[in-house]
């Protein structure tokens, strides 16, 4: 039985994975400025290095609550608010501040996801909306 489990879990581990913490100067140059200019009160608290597969990201999270996900060149992908709590502003397309603010005025951004296909946005009482690569709003998500 012992074996059973050990072969299992060995066959469901990842050998590709190799996620270690690193410093806010290992982050990627552009990654550091976007990080000053968007939250120049704030301190990192830690920078996590994934590296799945061929992919490569950086989880950094900053003492105020926010969390910023990077790609390897250290453009943002996700960037994740406290609880009832906004992303900054600036980084929210136009188009989608609007679409919020005019659909939903008592709500504010609390998570904002770059796809392949656009944007993904979360709001701050959980509803989460998909927008096209120019902001425009393409349905509900279930």
């Amino acid at each position: 039985m012992l074996g059973l489990v050990s072969v299992a879990m060995w066959s469901c581990s990842d050998d590709d994975d190799d996620d270690k913490y690193i410093s806010a100067t290992e982050l990627p140059k552009v990654a550091q400025e976007f990080i000053s200019q968007y939250y120049p009160a704030d301190k990192v608290l830690s920078v996590e290095l994934d590296k799945d597969h061929s992919t490569v990201t950086y989880d950094v999270k900053l003492a105020s609550g926010h969390e910023v996900e990077f790609d390897s060149a250290g453009q943002w992908i996700d960037l994740d608010a406290p609880a009832g709590a906004s992303v900054p502003e600036a980084l929210i397309p136009e188009a989608i501040a609007r679409y919020v603010t005019d659909n939903f005025p008592a709500y504010l951004v609390n998570e904002l996801t770059r796809t392949a296909r656009g944007y993904d946005v979360e709001l701050t009482n959980g509803l989460e909306l998909p927008f096209d690569k120019d902001g425009n709003f393409v349905g509900h998500l279930l």
